[in-house]
């Protein structure tokens, strides 16, 4: 059986169904739930506070309604959380060799060591492989050319690499905290046309194919 379409983000089904019913029910109570088809309310109200602190429901108003986070925010958020995880995994992985060497120590000299910086990783989940990809470009794009490797240049951020303005820092922040382009252009005080030309710009400058990925690229900068 499929995953839930949330799992990546370690959220299982039933917590994206909760999710989901506020997405369609905004604004409802808790207690709606008893509707959704073997309902629970010890456990749904277990789920609900854990959505809350993943930011995907916000808390209960004076009346006790319940309101779903916008998903464009919420997912940013939870990418972002994701790809570090991965980062940080990756980075371990990468430098387990010691443990490999620790193994051998226990064979003594009686065989060769192979050649085991090869290697291939085959994946179908398309999730998987759309998150493997972003954490690539995001390493690319912190990496130096490989003319720089041995000349003691410091890595990092191109001092005369082109900086956000006041206002593009403004457009980076409404990007990820309101999700429609009218919202962030009346938060701006700008038009609709202007909002969206600055998102664009921001984009092709950052070298991003999308917003979400746009954020993440302006986080590594220290823009936002």
């Amino acid at each position: 059986m499929d995953e839930n379409e949330m799992s990546v983000f370690g959220i299982p089904e039933a917590e994206e169904e909760i999710y989901r019913h506020f997405l369609r029910n905004p604004g409802t109570r808790a207690e709606d739930l008893h509707l959704l088809p073997g309902s629970r309310p010890r456990e749904e109200r277990a789920r609900i506070t854990r959505l809350q602190e993943l930011g995907l429901l916000r808390a209960e108003d004076a009346e006790r309604r319940i309101f779903p986070a916008d998903p464009e925010v919420a997912l940013t958020r939870l990418v972002d959380v994701r790809l570090h995880a991965l980062h940080q995994e990756l980075r371990g992985v990468t430098r387990s060799r010691h443990v490999i060497d620790g193994l051998r120590a226990e064979q003594g000299a009686r065989t060769p060591a192979p050649d085991t910086s090869r290697g291939a990783l085959l994946a179908h989940r398309s999730g998987l492989i759309s998150h493997i990809t972003s954490l690539f470009e995001r390493i690319w794009d912190q990496a130096d050319e490989l003319s720089r490797a041995g000349d003691g240049t410091q890595g990092g951020e191109d001092a005369s690499a082109p900086h956000p303005s006041g206002i593009e820092r403004r457009v980076l922040v409404a990007m990820c905290t309101v999700g429609k382009d009218e919202a962030g252009a009346r938060k701006l005080g700008v038009s609709v046309r202007t909002y969206r030309r600055h998102v664009a710009d921001l984009m092709q400058t950052l070298g991003a194919a999308s917003r979400v990925q746009a954020a993440l690229l302006a986080r590594e900068r220290g823009w936002i």
